[in-house]
C-alpha cells in the first residue's frame, strides 16, 4: 500500500477556556484513507484528546459531517488524498452551529428549527385509513414528488455550508425547508398547504440567497435550493396578499417599467413591515455613504424600453 506524507491542520476547540486554534499534524499514511480514517489515525497514533464524531463509517447515519478544505462533506465518504492542496488538507466544524469540542458541534439550534415547519405527517382521513388492516396507497407518479427528499440523513452538511445562515442565523436553513417540501408533496398529508406555508415563509423561503452550496454539500444529492424555489412558487399560488405575491407583483412591474429589478425598494413591498422599511432606510445610508445620487437608488428605465414593454406584451399574448 502506497504512503504518502501532508499535514492535517485541525481547527481545535477547548470548552474550558473557549479558545480556538489550528494544530497542525503531520502524517504519514496510507493513500487510501478517507478522511475519518485519517482523523482516527490521529487520535490513535498522536493525539487522543482530538474529538469528533462518527459511527457508521458508510455514509449513512451523517454524524461525521464536517467542513474540509472549506467545503462540508462527511469525512468518511472524502478521501483525505482528494483534499490534500500544497501538503496540507484542512478539516474543521461545521459553520453555524455552537462547537462543543474540536469537531463536533451543538446540533440542537438546527433541531429546534426543524420543529418550527412540523416535520411530521399529519394523516389525511380521506386518504389514510384509521385502521391498522388498511393500506394507504401512495401511487408512484405522487411518491416521485418527494422520493428523493426522504433520502436525507439529517447530517447538516447543507446548514454548515449555508450562505444565507452568515448574515441571518434565524434562517430557518435548507434541510429544514426540505423536509417542508417534502410533507407539503406527500398526498396523505392534510395539514393545509397555505398553513405549512406560513411555517416557513418567516425567515424561510425567501431568505435563501440560492448560492446553490447546499446541492455541493450533500452527500446524498439531494437539492435544497430548488425544493426552496418550488415553496416560493406554492407560496405565490396559495395566498392573494402574502410576502410571495407582494414580492412577485413588483417584481414584474419594476422589471417591465425600467427592464430591472428595483432592489432598494423591493424589501419595503415585499415584507410590508417594520423590517422591510428597516432594510431599505439601511440601504439608503449605505448609498448615501457611497456618494449614491438619491436618484439612483432605484433602477431607471434603459434605453429604448418601449421596445422591451412591447415584447413582453408580445410574449404574454402568445403565453
Amino acid at each position: 500500500m502506497k504512503k504518502i506524507k501532508y499535514i492535517a491542520r485541525i481547527k481545535r476547540f477547548n470548552p474550558e477556556t473557549k479558545e480556538s486554534n489550528w494544530q497542525d499534524f503531520e502524517v504519514e499514511v496510507e493513500d487510501s484513507l478517507t478522511v475519518l480514517e485519517l482523523l482516527m489515525h490521529i487520535k490513535d497514533k498522536i493525539d487522543n484528546t482530538l474529538t469528533f464524531r462518527s459511527f457508521c463509517r458508510s455514509a449513512i447515519c451523517g454524524s461525521c459531517a464536517m467542513i474540509i478544505n472549506g467545503r462540508s462533506g462527511l469525512a468518511c465518504k472524502i478521501q483525505a488524498k482528494d483534499k490534500i492542496k500544497n501538503g496540507i488538507i484542512r478539516i474543521e466544524p461545521l459553520h453555524h452551529l455552537p462547537v462543543i469540542k474540536d469537531l463536533v458541534v451543538d446540533q440542537e439550534p438546527a433541531f429546534d428549527k426543524l420543529k418550527k415547519i412540523k416535520p411530521y405527517l399529519e394523516p389525511d382521513p380521506k386518504v389514510v385509513p384509521d385502521n391498522t388492516k388498511s393500506e394507504s396507497l401512495v401511487l408512484p407518479e405522487e411518491f416521485a414528488r418527494y422520493d428523493k427528499q426522504t433520502d436525507c440523513i439529517l447530517c447538516m452538511a447543507c446548514y454548515g455550508q449555508c450562505n444565507a445562515l452568515e448574515g441571518e442565523e434565524r434562517y430557518l436553513g435548507p434541510f429544514q425547508l426540505t423536509k417542508a417540501f417534502r410533507f407539503i408533496m406527500d398526498t396523505r398529508d392534510g395539514m393545509d398547504v397555505e398553513e405549512r406555508i406560513k411555517l416557513v415563509e418567516e425567515n424561510g423561503i425567501f431568505d435563501c440567497v440560492q448560492c446553490q452550496m447546499c446541492l455541493a454539500a450533500c452527500p446524498k444529492g439531494i437539492k435544497p435550493a430548488e425544493d426552496i424555489l418550488e415553496l416560493r412558487r406554492i407560496a405565490k399560488d396559495v395566498g392573494e396578499d402574502t410576502i410571495a405575491t407582494r414580492r412577485a407583483k413588483f417584481w414584474f412591474e419594476t422589471v417591465f417599467a425600467t427592464g430591472q429589478i428595483d432592489k432598494f425598494n423591493l424589501p419595503e413591498v415585499a415584507l410590508a413591515d417594520e423590517k422591510g422599511k428597516k432594510i431599505k432606510e439601511n440601504y439608503e445610508k449605505e448609498f448615501r455613504e457611497r456618494g449614491i445620487p438619491e436618484e439612483e437608488f432605484g433602477p431607471q428605465p434603459f434605453k429604448d424600453i418601449k421596445s422591451y414593454q412591447n415584447f413582453l406584451k408580445k410574449l404574454e399574448k402568445e403565453l
